[in-house]
């Protein structure tokens, strides 16, 4: 039986570069992307072996030698992600640049028939042998484009990181403060609950009938609570909001958080339960600026809602109509 120092080393323990790539495709099972995903997001160093991983499986797609049936994984997984996305147009591009550089002129005392290279080999012999000026020059500036949009990538990423972990304690702290506000609510609603049926004494005219105390108004206005969902964080996550919903509440607003570089100007959002009952579906949604970036407001009953884990897939809707899909949400709903 393992000691819990012996526990702690194998959870801590470094990843092997082949279960990566794996989740990197797609092939792990949810349980191991969870906690593959918890990891990067609590380690450094994690992340960044993450990203070597990914870089190394981008240069082996362009290069050709990742087999057929892990290119299906990779083009339908792996490329689902526009950040990824574009990296990989990014590399395909320096490809077709450095297969299009003048090769040097062969010995004429002999020919040497080789096997053709992969494409980061020409890269090194390009940079290795004599070559046009303007070539040069040009191949030096992709390189130079290459490291400075890499460095700024990861940078990037970092700051995203941050920012999810602020917008989480900020949250965790817009709930609390929701459900105080309600148990105050509450409290004034039994006490002018408590106050209808008495009235101020009066002095009785004999010549005057008096009439009963005055009925209250009925309260009619709509009791709303709110709900931030930020992207990033998975269906088995410690990290999934809570939403906490009184019998007095008869609408919920979802803010609906998106990834900067996601531009499409129209959106759809889809509110299934955890089983993958569809609750409610919108289309032709727009995003607005809000204090932690870009958000899509959505509206639901609260009526429609129940306890349990619900989930919300947000699409991105193109010039020509049809859909791509960009994440996954998830809250928790308890009802009170």
């Amino acid at each position: 039986m393992f000691s819990k120092e012996t526990a702690k080393l194998v959870i801590e323990a470094p990843l092997s570069q082949q279960n990566i790539r794996r989740y990197l495709l797609g092939e792990l099972s949810e349980a191991e992307q969870v906690e593959i995903e918890d990891r990067a997001f609590a380690d450094q160093s994690v992340l960044e072996q993450i990203l070597a991983v990914e870089q190394d499986l981008i240069d082996d797609y362009v290069s050709g030698d990742i087999p057929q049936e892990k290119r299906n994984s990779f083009q339908t997984h792996f490329c689902a992600s526009a950040v990824r996305k574009e990296k990989v147009a990014f590399a395909t591009a320096l490809a077709a640049v450095v297969n299009k550089a003048p090769v040097a002129q062969q010995d004429h005392k002999a020919t040497v028939v080789e096997a053709s290279p992969s494409w980061v080999t020409r890269l090194t012999a390009f940079f290795t042998r004599p070559a046009i000026a303007y070539s040069f020059a040009a191949a030096s500036l992709v390189l130079f484009v290459a490291a400075t949009w890499l460095a700024v990538s990861g940078v990037r990423l970092r700051t995203e990181i941050a920012q999810l972990r602020t917008a989480q304690e900020s949250q965790t702290a817009q709930n609390q403060q929701l459900e105080k506000d309600l148990a105050d609510e509450r409290v004034r609603n039994e006490e002018l609950l408590a106050t209808r049926g008495t009235s101020a004494p009066r002095t009785p005219a004999p010549e005057i009938q008096t009439l009963g105390p005055p009925q209250l108004p009925t309260p009619t206005s709509t009791v709303v609570v709110a709900l931030s969902l930020l992207p990033g964080i998975s269906r088995g996550s410690n990290s999934v909001p809570q939403l906490a919903i009184a019998r007095d509440v008869s609408l919920v607003k979802l803010q609906i958080g998106i990834d900067p570089q996601e531009n499409y100007q129209r959106y759809r959002v889809e509110l299934r339960t955890e089983k993958g009952q569809q609750v409610l579906a919108r289309g032709n949604l727009s995003a607005h600026a809000g204090s932690h970036g870009r958000n899509i407001p959505l509206s639901v009953p609260a009526s429609a809602l129940t306890n349990g884990r619900f989930e919300v897939e947000l699409k991105g809707i193109t010039e020509s109509g049809t859909t791509e899909d960009i994440g996954f949400y998830y809250f928790d709903v308890v009802k009170k």
